[in-house]
């Protein structure tokens, strides 16, 4: 009785070791599956976007319209950080940097045909040992260059009835908003962003009365504007 047991036993155990392997057939050939789909996915989506290279700044417009632009990686600006996203880039200049970017959409309003052209960017700071760190906020820079002749730079997420947004380029005097957020993006004012290093933002998100001010950088400001303006319809 304990031979045919045994015999049993190691029967049950063969064929758990062959169900096993086989399990791990099943698994390997579907992720190889996978990875042929992601690979597929990414070759299509490479074909659907235009690089975009100016200078030190590069990005990408996709098919449908939106894109991004952001400074390339400086190894020593961010040389002590060990963080994997900070060995990738060490490992590959050309990734740029992760976060701290301007994002763009140029699309047509599915009412009226008109073209839309608009433009974002948040607060991030950098720091030696853990590269970029968005900072949280209810407020972000935001621009809309659809119209030639009325450009516009808003500080978006301020909403606070009664309350009157502000914004600054370097040490030039501080310009207040329309109680909507938002002001002219006058000559002037383009030849400001163009030439400063940050602008400071300060608005007003409901429910909080009490002001959220941020600092953005403005670096990349003349390239972005000077290609989405070379795509707007005359």
């Amino acid at each position: 009785m304990i031979v045919g047991y045994s015999k049993v036993e190691s029967c049950f155990e063969k064929s758990r070791m062959l169900l096993k392997k086989l399990s791990i057939l099943i698994l390997t050939f579907n992720s190889l599956v996978v990875l042929a789909e992601s690979e597929n996915f990414l070759e299509m989506h490479r074909a659907d976007s235009e690089n975009l290279v100016f200078g030190e700044y590069i990005g990408s417009i996709h098919k449908g319209g939106s894109g991004s632009l952001r400074k390339r990686f400086d190894p020593e600006v961010i040389k002590d950080c060990k963080t994997w996203i900070c060995n990738a880039k060490r490992e590959n200049p050309d990734l740029g940097t992760s976060n701290n970017f301007w994002g763009f959409h140029i699309r047509n309003d599915e009412m009226t045909d008109e073209q839309l052209i608009t433009v974002t960017r948040s607060a991030y700071f950098i720091t030696e040992d853990f590269d970029e760190i968005p900072i949280k906020s209810g407020i972000s820079l935001y621009l809309d260059l659809s119209d030639k002749d009325y450009e516009v730079l808003c500080v978006l997420g301020h909403d606070f009835p009664g309350m009157i947004g502000m914004i600054r380029v370097d040490k030039t005097p501080a310009i207040e908003t329309k109680e909507n957020g938002c002001l002219h993006l006058t000559k002037e004012l383009d030849s400001q962003l163009r030439s400063g290093s940050k602008i400071t933002i300060r608005g007003f998100n409901f429910p909080y009365s009490a002001p959220e001010t941020r600092v953005i950088e403005l670096g990349g400001y003349s390239e972005m504007s000077d290609f989405l303006r070379s795509r707007r319809r005359q």
